[in-house]
């Protein structure tokens, strides 16, 4: 269970344009690196598919992200925000007119894209950050400038984040962080309104879908587990070619026991953890 204590108690682009208005503040001399997700897009340049994909965006809800204010105007970035300054964030234009928020996931990579010039950038939860690029843009650009680059476009995010990127946010960051009791995170798991599971479609020879399989993970030692999921992502990532569906903790519970299953494996691509059938139970009440 990693370090989880059982106890009460991370298609090209167009010439930039523009800036456009946020809330933010000043990074100032804050150094900031989002190592999971750097991890993430090494991958997705090795190898582009629909699993690299996926594990990128499934690792954009955590941490956080800079944002370029190279446009703002910032009487003293080391005092922070004061009346009369102005924010903005830098986004680029691709070459069929989409405006895609700029996002880099360190002070580095920022830096390095400005070639030397000085940059005033805006720290923000990678969460929110993906919020703001399907609400007020077409999509996102990250690492724009390095070899890491990656675009993800509004109706990509939704369709792996949700309409609400932010949704399992505190999940999510549990699991990657182990810096909470055991029971908190069964509390966080059991709050949540939805997880997500896999789905295959079942079809006949004609190729007519007949009927739905939920697959299950083995484990080391052979043991069987159903698998549930924070972010349809987190399914794409493990797994693309299934379904991702909503569900309650609480039916992926009752599935598992009705199963005679060795747990649930929660976020099976990484950062994951087992929950116990007996701890299952709670769910259930």
């Amino acid at each position: 269970m990693g370090l989880f204590s059982r106890r009460r108690a991370d298609g090209a682009v167009g010439k930039r344009s523009g800036e456009r208005d946020v809330t933010g503040e000043p990074a100032a001399e804050q150094i900031v690196t989002n190592r999971l997700l750097q991890a993430a897009l090494s991958r997705w340049t090795a190898g582009k598919d629909t699993r690299t994909f996926a594990d990128v965006l499934r690792q954009c809800v955590t941490g956080s992200l800079l944002l370029d204010g190279s446009g703002s105007t910032i009487t003293d970035p080391d005092r922070g925000l004061r009346p009369g300054d102005t924010i903005g964030v830098g986004y680029r234009t691709d070459e069929q007119g989409r405006h895609l928020l700029l996002a880099f996931t360190s002070t580095e990579r920022m830096s390095a894209y400005h070639q030397g010039e000085r940059a005033v950038s805006l720290v923000q939860p990678a969460s929110t950050v993906m919020a703001q690029a399907v609400s007020d843009f077409d999509g996102i650009a990250i690492d724009a400038g390095s070899a890491d680059l990656c675009i993800a476009f509004s109706d990509e995010i939704r369709r792996h984040l949700t309409d609400d990127p932010t949704h399992n946010e505190p999940l999510k960051t549990a699991l990657v962080e182990r810096s909470i009791p055991w029971e908190d995170l069964l509390d966080l798991l059991g709050s949540t309104s939805s997880v997500f599971i896999a789905m295959s479609d079942v079809r006949d020879d004609s190729g007519t879908v007949t009927g739905v399989t939920v697959p299950t993970a083995r484990g080391k030692n052979g043991e069987t587990y159903s698998v549930a999921f924070t972010s349809p992502a987190e399914v794409w990532a493990w797994s693309p070619p299934e379904n991702a569906q909503a569900s309650g903790i609480a039916d992926v519970a009752r599935a598992a026991r009705e199963q005679r299953h060795d747990g649930v494996l929660l976020n099976p691509a990484g950062q994951s953890v087992v929950i116990s059938p007996p701890e299952l139970e709670r769910f259930l009440v």
